[in-house]
C-alpha cells in the first residue's frame, strides 16, 4: 500500500512547470505547414465522426437513444420537456456532449500528439511490463532524449487512484529507463489544477514534471503558443466541414436531426394531436 502525506489544495499550482524548463531544445515560433494541415485533417475527422453520431440519433429505437421515462418525467419542469421536440432535444443533449467529452482525451492522445512524434511505448504492449507501465500513455523523443507521458484531459481529471497508481509504478519505471516522466493536462491553467500531481511529485521525485494546458502543447509540439495554432486548425476544420455540407453549420444539422427524432417520438408513442397526454403516453409506451 502506498502511503503519501496529503498535499493541501493550495500547493497544487506550485507543482506546474513550463515547457521551456522541461524541453531540451528551444521552441519554434511557428508550426510547420504540414503539421498544421495534419491537425486540420484529424480535427475534421473528429467533427465528421461526431456528425455521423448525430445522424444516427433520429429514431427512438436507435441504440444511441436512451429514454429514461422516470428521470425525463421528473426533470421535465427543469428542462421544459413538454413536447416531442423538447424531448428530442433533451435526449440529444444527454448523449452528444458526453460523447464529445469522452472522445476528446483519446483524440488528443491518439490523433494530434502523434503528429508531433508521440507514440505508445513498446513496454505497454509487452505482457511482462504492461501492468507496470499502466499509468504511462505515450512517449516522445526530443533531441535524442526520451520522455514518458501520462496524459489527462482536464485539471480535475486526475483522481486519487490515478495518483497512487503513478506513485507505486513511476520509481521502477524511472529505475529501468532513466526517463523523466511528464504528467500532461491538455487544458486548463496551473491555478485550476487539483492537488493530485503534487501528490505524485511528493511521492516520487523531481524526475516527474507537470505541464498544464499551454505548457503541455508547447512541450509536445515544440512550438511557442501551440494552442493558438491548434485553435486556428479547429476553425479551419469547421470551415471545411460547412463547405462540404452546403454551407450549413454543425448545429443546423443537429436541429435537423432533432426534428427527425421529434417526429419519431410522435410516431412511436402516438403523440400526433395528443401532446397534452405526452408524458403518460411516453411513460406507458416505455414498458
Amino acid at each position: 500500500m502506498v502511503v503519501v502525506p496529503p498535499v493541501p489544495d493550495d500547493e497544487a499550482p506550485e507543482v506546474a512547470q513550463t515547457a521551456e524548463f522541461v524541453r531540451p531544445t528551444p521552441l519554434a515560433d511557428a508550426m510547420p505547414d504540414d503539421q498544421f494541415r495534419e491537425v486540420v485533417n484529424v480535427t475534421r475527422d473528429l467533427i465528421d465522426r461526431r456528425f455521423q453520431k448525430v445522424r444516427e440519433m433520429t429514431d427512438v429505437n436507435s441504440v444511441d437513444v436512451n429514454i429514461n421515462p422516470f428521470l425525463m418525467l421528473a426533470m421535465a419542469p427543469a428542462y421544459n420537456i413538454f413536447s416531442p421536440f423538447e424531448a428530442a432535444e433533451y435526449v440529444q443533449n444527454s448523449k452528444l456532449p458526453h460523447g464529445d467529452a469522452t472522445a476528446f482525451g483519446k483524440f488528443v492522445e491518439d490523433r494530434i500528439f502523434p503528429i508531433f512524434g508521440a507514440k505508445t511505448p513498446k513496454e505497454k504492449n509487452t505482457s511482462a511490463t504492461a501492468n507496470l507501465w499502466s499509468p504511462v500513455d505515450k512517449e516522445i523523443e526530443i533531441a535524442g532524449v526520451r520522455f514518458l507521458l501520462t496524459l489527462k484531459a482536464g485539471p480535475w481529471t486526475m483522481n486519487q487512484d490515478h495518483a497512487h497508481n503513478m506513485i507505486a509504478r513511476f520509481p521502477e519505471i524511472r529505475d529501468t529507463t532513466g526517463c523523466d516522466i511528464v504528467i500532461g493536462i491538455t487544458y486548463g491553467t496551473p491555478g485550476s489544477l487539483n492537488n493530485k500531481p503534487a501528490m505524485v511529485v511528493r511521492g516520487t521525485g523531481d524526475y516527474v514534471h507537470t505541464l498544464v494546458g499551454k505548457e503541455l502543447w508547447e512541450f509536445v509540439t515544440g512550438v511557442r503558443d501551440a494552442h493558438k495554432w491548434v485553435f486556428r486548425a479547429i476553425r479551419q476544420a469547421q470551415k471545411e466541414f460547412a463547405q462540404a455540407h452546403g454551407g450549413k453549420t454543425f448545429f443546423e444539422h443537429v436541429v435537423e436531426a432533432r426534428l427527425q427524432l421529434a417526429e419519431s417520438f410522435r410516431q412511436a408513442f402516438n403523440l400526433i394531436g395528443a401532446e397534452d397526454d405526452m408524458w403518460e403516453r411516453i411513460f406507458n409506451g416505455s414498458f
